[in-house]
C-alpha cells in the first residue's frame, strides 16, 4: 500500500568526543556539562542534554524539542547563562543543539535555531507497511506436549516498517504529486548514508502531524541484508532518466 500523506525523517543528532561539552554559568564559577557521546534521535538528544546539565548544575534544567521548528529549548528554575562563545572548554556541543553565536545571559529559558537534519521524501511513500502489520517474535521456541498442547516461549516482539522512496529527483516537477527539490537526489543520499551506519532517526508518517512519530534504525535494503549499504536505481526502464527509487527499505522500530 501507499500512504495518503507526505512524510518526514529527522536525523543527524550526534555527540562526538570533539562536540560533547556545554559551558554555562549559574552566577558563580563556570560550569561544564558533558553530554554522553552517541548518535541520538532528537527526543533522546534532549534527554541526554537535560541529564548532563542537571549533573553539572543545580538550577533544575528541562530540555524540550520543538518538532515543528526542530529547535531545542533549555529552561531552568532560575536565571543562567549559556557560554556559547566565551566558554573555556573546547569540543563544544552547542552547535549540535542549534546554539551558535554570542553568549546568552539574563534569562531562565533559551531556544536555539533549527538543529540536526530533515529528509522530506518527494513522493508519498510506496510499498508501505506499518509497524502494526510487520512484526516478528524474538527468539521464539515452540514446545509441543504429548497431549497436543503447544507453548511458545519468546523474548519480546520486533516491529518493523517498510517503505519505498520513489521519484527522487533534482528535476523540476509539478510540485504537487512530486515535490520540487533541486537537491532531491543529494538529500536522499545524505539520509541513506546516515541510516546505513545503523544510526537512529525519527519518522513522522504525516508531515503535518509531527507530534506523532516513531524511532527507527535501518534493518535492510534490497541489496544489503544487514542495512549497511544502499543502491539508488535510476528509472530508465520507465523512460524516466534522472529519477530514482530506493526499492523497499525495512526499518526496525526502537521501542521507548
Amino acid at each position: 500500500m501507499s500512504l495518503s500523506t507526505f512524510s518526514v525523517f529527522y536525523y543527524g543528532f550526534e555527540i562526538e568526543n570533539d562536540s560533547k561539552y556545554i559551558n554555562f554559568d549559574e552566577g558563580g564559577d563556570e560550569l561544564t556539562a558533558e553530554v554522553e557521546v552517541g548518535s541520538y534521535t532528537p527526543t533522546d538528544a534532549a534527554s541526554a542534554l537535560e541529564a548532563a546539565l542537571n549533573a553539572a548544575g543545580e538550577a533544575g534544567y528541562t530540555v524540550t524539542f520543538n518538532r515543528n521548528s526542530r529547535s531545542f529549548t533549555i529552561e531552568a528554575e532560575s536565571n543562567f547563562d549559556l557560554l556559547i562563545n566565551s566558554g573555556s572548554t573546547a569540543a563544544s556541543a552547542f552547535g549540535v543543539f542549534g546554539f551558535t553565536g554570542s553568549d546568552l545571559s539574563g534569562a531562565d529559558e533559551y531556544t536555539g535555531s533549527s538543529a540536526g537534519s530533515a529528509y522530506f521524501p518527494q513522493f508519498i511513500l510506496q510499498d508501505y507497511i506499518s509497524t502494526e502489520d510487520f512484526q516478528n517474535l524474538v527468539s521464539p521456541s515452540v514446545n509441543k506436549a504429548a497431549d497436543g498442547r503447544v507453548e511458545v516461549i519468546r523474548f519480546g516482539t520486533e516491529k518493523f516498517m517498510q517503505a519505498n522512496f520513489k521519484f527522487i529527483t533534482n528535476l523540476t516537477t509539478d510540485g504537487r504529486v512530486i515535490k520540487n527539490n533541486s537537491s532531491g537526489v543529494e538529500d536522499a543520499r545524505l539520509f541513506l548514508r546516515y541510516s546505513t551506519q545503523i544510526k537512529p532517526f525519527e519518522f513522522m508518517e504525516d508531515v503535518d502531524t509531527r507530534s506523532t512519530f516513531q524511532s527507527f534504525i535501518l534493518e535492510s535494503t534490497p541489496d544489503f541484508r544487514d542495512g549497511t549499504g544502499y543502491k539508488l536505481r535510476e528509472l530508465y526502464d520507465k523512460n524516466l532518466p534522472g529519477i530514482f527509487e530506493t526499492g523497499p527499505l525495512v526499518f526496525r522500530l526502537l521501542e521507548v
